[in-house]
């Protein structure tokens, strides 16, 4: 699948780049070139990193309690709509969560 159309960057691209220690969507975009066009697929490489970063983690019965993610809790509901849009992550996507530190 391609993480950038752009310049035709697949996740799997992506992903050796994480894996060579990309560890920010600026540091993709000097392995790949993704992102540096429109920068229509930035939240996807953003996504991507969160993704790694779950995957790299390390089991929940090794990790300082303070570091582990939360119980599948609900994201808060914002009373008010803000006057500009505010971008949020699929709840299906590792971004959604807060950072592992």
């Amino acid at each position: 699948m391609y993480a950038c159309i752009c310049h035709a960057v697949t996740t799997a691209e992506v992903d050796a780049a994480v894996a060579l220690g990309a560890k920010s969507v600026k540091q993709v975009r000097k392995a790949t070139g993704a992102g540096s066009a429109c920068g229509t697929c930035v939240k996807r490489l953003s996504c991507l990193l969160a993704a790694a970063r779950v995957a790299d983690s390390a089991p929940a019965d090794v990790m300082p309690e303070a570091e582990r993610l939360p119980e599948a809790a609900p994201a808060p509901v914002p009373a008010a709509r803000p006057a500009t849009p505010v971008f949020q992550h699929a709840p299906h996507c590792p971004a959604a969560v807060p950072a592992l530190g």
